[in-house]
């Protein structure tokens, strides 16, 4: 890691933890907040710290989103939530996809912030409708080098596990993993 990250990282130690909202029950019918502390704060950092291009920073997002879920999960119900919109029932911390897209829209924010995106900017969440009544959305980083905008879509699997993080194009198109 770079000297200069850790002489930060070191004054960030003593400093309060970040609060960030959530959201959940699908429709973001429930708001909540976790924090961030200091030691979370560090290992964000060197998630993405080393990053040399675009594609590695995108590989980065994807290990930090899942760390801020679970982050999350440890004083939320989110935890409880399960992939699509009909395997957790009732779950109290159930999501849709209107959750998990602006959850994950504020975590880039986040990581933006804290000025660790490099190669991305976040965008405005995306939606799509390829077939009749299969409306979804997802968070979206843009890329800075090449313009080109990719999804970051945490709704397909359980909790705990990182987004899939595909070309905006072909997630438009109805990508499902």
């Amino acid at each position: 890691m770079k000297w200069w990250l850790w002489l930060g990282l070191l004054t960030v130690s003593n400093v309060h933890a970040d609060a960030l909202p959530l959201c959940y029950h699908y429709g973001c019918k429930r708001d909540s907040h976790f924090e961030v502390g200091a030691d979370d704060k560090l290992r964000l950092a060197r998630l993405l710290s080393d990053d040399a291009t675009a594609e590695a920073e995108r590989a980065a997002v994807k290990a930090a989103v899942r760390e801020l879920y679970l982050m999350a999960g440890r004083s939320t119900p989110i935890w409880q939530d399960k992939g699509g919109n009909f395997l957790d029932g009732t779950a109290e911390g159930r999501m849709d996809c209107v959750d998990h897209s602006r959850n994950v829209t504020t975590f880039l924010h986040y990581l933006q912030d804290q000025g660790w995106l490099r190669f991305h900017t976040v965008a405005e969440p995306a939606w799509r409708a390829p077939r009749f009544l299969d409306l979804h959305y997802t968070a979206v980083l843009h890329d800075s080098g090449n313009g080109q905008d990719w999804a970051v879509d945490s709704w397909f699997k359980d909790f705990g596990a990182p987004p899939e993080v595909v070309p905006l194009a072909i997630w438009k198109e109805g990508y499902s993993p």
